[in-house]
């Protein structure tokens, strides 16, 4: 009996899925603060209903810097207890997962910025950025495509001027997509401690610069 565990915490709507001998068991979360106890009751109700783990699979990032480092540092706890290897998932590529044709992921980067991607049947298109909204939504050009991601949601107007179609669970979480697509990318899973976050911007805080430094 194979166990797949997703979690994904890139924005507001948290989630996590377990996947259990084909049968899957999700759970989701708007949660603007305390991601770390919301998600760490969720797990631990979905891993009651399975004995062992074969692969965790989590977003990266971009995302919020906060509780993409809870929802990582989670998975890796658990990939770690469990000897398994997990699959790191860019936050943009995770919601772009069973989306026919061009799609573009919209994550709200806050301070008037948009983390971006394009998507063509879910092959990732050009790159990813960390743009003005109005930009970022340019990245879709001409012909019409579908916007996912909270973006999305916080967008929505220039969305649909822009000849966008955003469905009604634009912001949800991917994580049962994510998990559902384990074993098929199983050849970019990876040793929990070879795990890295994707950011497309600095954090905000910085070392002053009278600190001192590292080993000094």
């Amino acid at each position: 009996m194979a166990s797949f565990l997703a979690i994904d915490t890139a924005s507001p709507e948290i989630g996590a899925a377990l996947l259990v001998d084909g049968e899957l068991h999700s759970w989701t979360g708007r949660v603007n603060r305390g991601s770390e106890a919301a998600l760490g009751q969720a797990v631990a109700d979905l891993l009651t209903k399975t004995e062992r783990l074969d692969g965790v699979v989590v977003s990266v990032g971009p995302g919020a810097f906060t509780s993409l480092r809870v929802g990582v540092a989670t998975a890796l706890g658990l990939a770690v207890a469990s000897g398994c290897s997990v699959l790191p998932m860019c936050s943009l590529r995770a919601r772009a997962l069973g989306q026919p044709g061009k799609v573009l992921t919209l994550l709200d980067g806050r301070k008037g910025r948009a983390y971006a991607a394009v998507f063509q049947d879910g092959k990732l298109v050009g790159e990813a950025v960390d743009w003005a909204p109005e930009q970022a939504i340019g990245l879709a050009g001409s012909g019409p495509f579908t916007a996912v991601g909270e973006g999305a949601v916080v967008w929505a107007d220039l969305l649909t001027a822009a000849g966008a179609v955003s469905s009604d669970d634009a912001a949800s979480s991917p994580a049962a997509r994510m998990v559902a697509v384990f074993e098929e990318l199983q050849d970019e899973a990876v040793a929990p401690e070879a795990v890295r976050l994707r950011y497309l911007r600095a954090p905000d805080a910085v070392p002053p610069k009278d600190a001192p430094q590292q080993g000094a």
